[in-house]
């Protein structure tokens, strides 16, 4: 029986911070094929939902895309420097506009301020929506 061939770190781009440089070196995968909508280093966001299994899927996360360990599946490191492991139709680039009707639990706070700000322009405008209900 052989031993597996030692590791090689994956290449860094000069985006990523300095530290969490070590840890996008080291994450599991190999090179994106070419028909990957994502490529080494690339921002994305995967937006978490109350009703999925704890973990990433719940709570959302940004980060960078390091490798692919299977045909769709993508690993990365987060923001933070966690590992994840994803199907890339999950992702999102990262700097996406922000739905306010796309309930995730990461875009929250973003969600209320977008909220707010419609709010002040409807009374700006002088909107009189409550002569409108019964």
């Amino acid at each position: 029986m052989s031993a597996a061939p030692p590791r090689t770190p994956h290449p860094v781009p000069d985006h990523i911070p300095a530290h969490l440089r070590e840890a996008f070196a080291w994450t599991a995968g190999r090179a994106m094929p070419p028909h990957c909508p994502y490529r080494l280093g690339d921002r994305v966001q995967m937006h978490g939902f109350p009703g999925e299994q704890p973990g990433h899927r719940r709570t959302g996360f940004r980060g960078w895309v390091v490798a692919t360990v299977g045909g769709t599946i993508l690993t990365g490191i987060t923001l933070e420097g966690e590992e994840w492991w994803e199907e890339w139709g999950r992702l999102d680039r990262d700097g996406q506009p922000v739905s306010l009707w796309r309930w995730c639990t990461c875009c929250k706070e973003e969600r209320l301020a977008l909220d707010r700000a419609e709010r002040a322009r409807e009374q700006a405008r002088g909107q009189q929506l409550d002569l409108f209900t019964s």
